[in-house]
């Protein structure tokens, strides 16, 4: 039964980060990212790995497959995993939002290398990049800063599983 409820649990996480991704693409701020660390600081570094992967599959099936594809898995993936090893503080927690903006940019630089051996090149792309990275991070912020309701349903969620798991 745990295992049903935990991928039931997955499923609707990354259903709800594809959506907000979806709603308001174009701009670099959604609510994924938000998502995604949540479920790994509340369910464990497999969870938000997986919720990073999924959300980032899911995603670009819908907004198109490409080179880049590998990167935004590797980068939410990354950041669902890093937000389980992190101590639960709340100033940690903010200080993560905007972080991981700024991580989610510079893996998604990493893909320049796909058109370029020049490190030069990749640098002063990922620079031009900035301005969407500082977006990101900011709307992470902005969507933490109204996420104290989410606190409560994922916490809810949480002690759910871990009386199954007893």
């Amino acid at each position: 039964m745990l295992a049903i409820h935990k991928m039931t649990l997955l499923a609707l996480l990354t259903a709800a980060a594809v959506a907000g991704r979806l709603a308001i693409h174009g701009m670099n701020i959604q609510p994924a990212t938000l998502i995604i660390i949540l479920t790994g600081w509340f369910f464990g570094w497999k969870m938000g790995a997986a919720e990073g992967l999924l959300t980032a599959l899911v995603s670009d099936l819908f907004l198109g497959l490409g080179y880049w594809t590998l990167f935004h898995i590797v980068a939410w993936g990354l950041i669902g995993l890093l937000s389980a090893l992190l101590p639960q503080k709340r100033w940690l927690y903010f200080l993560w939002l905007v972080v991981s903006g700024l991580v989610f940019g510079m893996i998604m630089a990493l893909s320049y290398f796909v058109f370029t051996q020049n490190p030069l090149t990749v640098v002063g792309l990922w620079i031009s990049g900035l301005p969407f990275d500082l977006y990101h991070a900011a709307g992470n912020l902005i969507f933490g800063l109204f996420s104290p309701l989410l606190f409560k349903v994922f916490a809810a969620e949480a002690r759910k599983l871990n009386k199954q798991t007893r």
